[in-house]
């Protein structure tokens, strides 16, 4: 179950977690992962998809530009089938 920071479900699509970093929260979050937009300043902001540790995995924050969302969704869709 995705859902954003607010605590309302997001479908599990690349539109609808598009749409929820870009003009909703900033904030998509399941089970130990996330992605969320960060604003370095008024014109560089990042998408950051974090996961937390588990067992022997060590926690990993990768930071992309906003412009490369696919590369971003694709990350966090592996993490998600993952885990």
């Amino acid at each position: 179950m995705l859902m954003n920071k607010n605590g309302i479900e997001i479908n599990f699509s690349g539109k609808e977690i598009f749409e929820e970093l870009m003009r909703g929260t900033g904030c998509v979050m399941a089970e130990q992962i996330s992605i969320f937009l960060e604003s370095v300043n008024i014109a560089e902001k990042f998408i950051i998809v974090s996961r937390v540790s588990v067992d022997d995995r060590p926690a990993e924050t990768i930071r992309f530009p906003s412009g490369q969302f696919k590369e971003a969704y694709e990350l966090f869709s592996k993490w998600l089938e993952s885990s």
